[in-house]
């Protein structure tokens, strides 16, 4: 198992990626702390099939609009797994408002969660990594979003677009402990997978739409000694999505 002994957080794992990074990790030999916020029943689910296969996980709720709520889920993982080896922030929020609906309430709780979250809980991690001396690995969720303007997309892709500076921003700093830091782009990946369209999917070169698990096998990669020597990364995972945009076709 590539993650025998290692301990991990994975925020936002009752569904979708989040879930398929959890249940591989554990899968992989991982020590698991998730968190929710509205699906408790969905992360409940994810802790029940970890432990029927014999995984060790734990869920706690997490409210990430303020960053009090991050240091309290940040000290619930320290004390049901003692220090943490691995940080997937796979949480965020999502918002489809036109430029001009757009509030700055809204744009302001998008960036909490999206950038104010994975950095704080990156801060709060890494510190205890360096007191450890653990070679760590911090790896962030963002999307294709954050690197091209999509219409009615302005807090996500602007959020997503600053993870991916703080991703390679950090990795500068923590290499010289010996933490790894990188991020996962992906494309179009539905929460269900029965909920692909075609025309989502039209453009895109292997012709499907992402699962889940294709950005959990990335997230495996990253966290194991296999990419020992990459940092400040941010890996693109789209079926070839951003190949046919480079080319100026429709999204």
């Amino acid at each position: 198992m590539k993650l025998a002994g290692k301990k991990a957080i994975v925020t936002g794992a009752n569904r979708s990626i989040g879930k398929a990074i959890a249940l591989l990790f554990a899968k992989e030999g991982a020590e698991l702390v998730i968190s929710y916020r509205s699906d408790k029943k969905g992360a409940e689910e994810v802790i029940d099939c970890i432990q029927k296969v014999g995984g060790k996980a734990k869920a706690f709720y997490a409210d990430f609009s303020t960053c009090e709520g991050v240091k309290q889920f940040y000290s619930e993982c320290i004390g049901i797994l003692g220090h943490v080896d691995i940080l997937i922030n796979n949480a965020g929020g999502y918002n489809t408002l036109g430029f001009f609906e757009l509030t700055p309430h809204d744009f302001e709780q998008l960036l909490q969660v999206t950038l104010m979250t994975p950095f704080f809980l990156s801060q709060l991690v890494a510190k205890g990594m360096v007191e450890m001396q653990t070679k760590g690995n911090i790896i962030n969720i963002s999307s294709i979003s954050g690197t091209r303007p999509t219409i009615n997309r302005v807090a996500h892709a602007s959020g997503k677009a600053a993870l991916n500076m703080l991703t390679q921003t950090m990795a500068l700093e923590l290499a010289q402990h010996g933490i790894r830091v990188n991020a996962i782009a992906p494309g179009y990946t539905p929460y269900e997978e029965n909920s692909a369209f075609d025309s989502a999917i039209k453009d895109i070169p292997l012709g499907r739409a992402g699962l889940p698990n294709d950005q959990a096998s990335t997230a495996l990669f990253l966290a194991t000694e296999d990419s020992s020597w990459m940092t400040g990364q941010i890996l693109t995972v789209d079926g070839g999505h951003s190949i046919t945009l480079s080319l100026g076709k429709d999204a």
